[in-house]
C-alpha cells in the first residue's frame, strides 16, 4: 500500500481546470478538486431523501472525480446535447483509472463506491449526480457576476435536466431566480 503515491495522483485534480468553464473563457476557473469540495459540502449539509446514507454519499462525493486523473475533464454534454461517443470513452477511461488508482492503496471498497457512481444505477449515485449539477449552477451563478448570464445558459439547462429531488429542485429554482438574465 502506497498512500503517498495515491495522494500524489489525487493532487493532480487541484491543477486540472474544469473544461466547461474554459470553453466559456471564464478567467481563473475552478479546478476539478474545487468542484469536488463543493459537491462534498453539499453532501454534508443538504437534507437527504429517505434511503440515502450520508457517510456513503460524502465518501462518494469526495472521490467522484478521481477517474479524471488520467483522461482529464472531458465535456460530453452541453445543455441538452449529449455526445455518446465521448461519454462512452470517458466512462471507460475513468473505470480503468479507478482500477489503477485504488490498486495503489489496495482499497476495493472505495473502488466499488466510485464504480457505483460511474454506473449511475443506485439511488445514492443518482442523488450525487443531482448534487454535482447543483454545485455546477452555484458556481455558474458566481461566474455570471463577471460575464453576461446568457453565456452560461447551457449549464442551467443541463442542471435543470438532472435535478429532480424536491428539496434540491427548490434550491435550484431559488438560485435560478437570482440570475440577472435581462
Amino acid at each position: 500500500m502506497n498512500i503517498i503515491k495515491f495522494l500524489q495522483q489525487v493532487m493532480k485534480l487541484k491543477e486540472l481546470k474544469r473544461t466547461g468553464w474554459l470553453y466559456k473563457d471564464i478567467p481563473n476557473p475552478e479546478s476539478v478538486a474545487d468542484h469536488s469540495f463543493g459537491v462534498a459540502m453539499l453532501a454534508l449539509t443538504v437534507p437527504l431523501p429517505k434511503g440515502i446514507d450520508r457517510d456513503k454519499l460524502i465518501k462518494m462525493a469526495l472521490i467522484e472525480e478521481l477517474g479524471e486523473i488520467e483522461i482529464g475533464d472531458i465535456v460530453w454534454e452541453r445543455g441538452v446535447h449529449i455526445n455518446l461517443q465521448k461519454k462512452r470513452k470517458q466512462i471507460n477511461s475513468e473505470k480503468k483509472t479507478v482500477n489503477k488508482i485504488f490498486d495503489i492503496i489496495n482499497n476495493k471498497k472505495l473502488k466499488k463506491l466510485l464504480l457505483e457512481y460511474l454506473e449511475q444505477k443506485t439511488k445514492t449515485a443518482k442523488f450525487l449526480k443531482e448534487l454535482d449539477k447543483l454545485e455546477m449552477v452555484l458556481q455558474a451563478l458566481e461566474y455570471e457576476k463577471g460575464v453576461h448570464p446568457s453565456k452560461l445558459n447551457e449549464f442551467w439547462i443541463n442542471a435543470d435536466k438532472y435535478i429532480k429531488d424536491k428539496k434540491l429542485r427548490e434550491y435550484f429554482l431559488e438560485l435560478k431566480s437570482k440570475r440577472n438574465v435581462n
